[in-house]
């Protein structure tokens, strides 16, 4: 069997399931705040929150894998 050539395949392959947790967490959580207050854009607010909690994660570990 061929060894693999970067060993953290695992590591990049979670990237899309970070991005995903996070705008799933978000809407959850807005939702629940929607629920809770009477608000109707809480649920769209709070995954769009996720979104881009998960693309700064993203950029975050590019610059640092970039840097080594």
């Amino acid at each position: 069997m061929a060894k693999d050539s970067d060993p953290n395949w695992g590591y990049f392959g979670s990237i899309g399931l970070v991005i995903g947790v996070g705008a799933g967490f978000g809407y959850f959580v807005g939702h629940w705040l929607d629920q809770r207050n009477g608000w109707h854009w809480g649920a769209v607010i709070g995954a769009m929150l996720g979104v881009a909690a998960g693309m700064y994660q993203l950029i975050k570990d590019a610059i640092r894998i970039n840097k080594d």
